[in-house]
């Protein structure tokens, strides 16, 4: 069953380099594919908060959008961690005994992807 979600993962071309790290190498190969395929799940989930039109109606720059999406992801834990729980639920075991061993850099790096994919579907 979890062979068939990973055949479903969209195939996303990095630029190959022999320097990268074992984590930079997993966010690439792993959640960046999981993120992109539940990208429409992961923006109707943010979408349906309270008080996220009012964000939408104060956008500034884009930058400012930026760092105001990630404080309205980060200071609500529980909308954090179910973002970050809808892309674990999709890794396979071995995924997942990969992502244990380096669970809090995995985490900051799946919110950072959220938050800018959040922040450019709406900027």
């Amino acid at each position: 069953m979890r062979e068939e979600l990973v055949a479903l993962r969209p195939i996303i071309y990095t630029v190959g380099n022999a320097d990268v790290s074992s984590i930079e190498q997993f966010q690439n190969q792993t959640l960046r594919p999981i993120i992109k395929m539940q990208h429409e799940v992961l923006v109707g989930l943010v979408k349906n908060q309270t008080n996220f039109d009012e964000l939408l109606q104060r956008k500034g720059s884009a930058q400012q959008f930026h760092d105001r999406v990630r404080t309205f992801i980060v200071k609500q834990p529980g909308i954090k961690h179910l973002l970050i729980g809808m892309i674990v639920g999709m890794f396979t075991s071995e995924e997942l005994s990969i992502y244990v061993k380096h669970a809090t850099d995995f985490n900051k790096r799946i919110s950072g992807m959220i938050c800018q994919r959040i922040a450019d579907t709406y900027y």
